[in-house]
Order: C-alpha cells, then sequence, then structure tokens
C-alpha cells in the first residue's frame, strides 16, 4: 500500500520541483533593522514560498514565470502584481528589493527539522 502512495505521489513532487531554480522553496522575508542606531537586527515579514510555477506570498498563491540567471532571478506574475528581482547570496540566503521602494530584504531558507524544505 505504502509503495502505490509513493508512486502516485511522486508525479505531483515532480511537478513543484525545477532544479535550475535555486529560489525555489519555502523562505522566510526579513527587513533588516539598522543596528547602528540600535534599532535590532530586523524583523520578519513572513513566509513565501516559490514553486515552478507558482509562488505563495503570506497564504496568496500567483502563477509565475522565472528567469534564472547566474545568480539572479527574475519572478514574474501571470497576471497581476509586481516583478521581483532576486540575487542569490547563497543556496540559503537571497536578497529582494522591494519592488516600490527599493529596500533590500533578505530572504532565508526555511528547512523542516528533518531537512525536507528546500
Amino acid at each position: 500500500m505504502a509503495a502505490v502512495l509513493l508512486v502516485l505521489l511522486l508525479p505531483a513532487a515532480c511537478a513543484t520541483y525545477d532544479p535550475g531554480n535555486p529560489l525555489q522553496g519555502r523562505w522566510a522575508l526579513t527587513m533588516p533593522g539598522l543596528p547602528a542606531l540600535g534599532m535590532g537586527t530586523g524583523f520578519a515579514l513572513g513566509t513565501y514560498e516559490f514553486r515552478r510555477g507558482s509562488m505563495d506570498l503570506l497564504g496568496v498563491e500567483q502563477e509565475v514565470e522565472y528567469a534564472v540567471a547566474g545568480d539572479r532571478i527574475t519572478v514574474m506574475p501571470l497576471g497581476f502584481g509586481p516583478t521581483l528581482e532576486v540575487r542569490m547570496i547563497d543556496a540559503d540566503t537571497a536578497e529582494v528589493r522591494d519592488p516600490f521602494t527599493g529596500t533590500p530584504m533578505i530572504l532565508r531558507r526555511v528547512r523542516d527539522r528533518g531537512g525536507l524544505f528546500r
């Protein structure tokens, strides 16, 4: 029974995974603080999840397309919404600028206890 379940779930898992897109997975977005002014190291703005053809921002799912060029990823909504420009810093850290103000924000990869989210 477990083998049958795994075979049935495999296509769904593959449909959301794109090995050429390092942004894929679940991320926590933080706004940098101003430690030099005593304003802490930042504050959380929510969890984002990027999948093969969609992204979930704060519980709102949107279809998107991605353009990957080196360490830069452009996230383009297929409908209403701003385009996001993301720069990968390392495998678990990325910088995204607010599309309206240009303020830099940090994405940090979220992993579950077993390391399954990526």
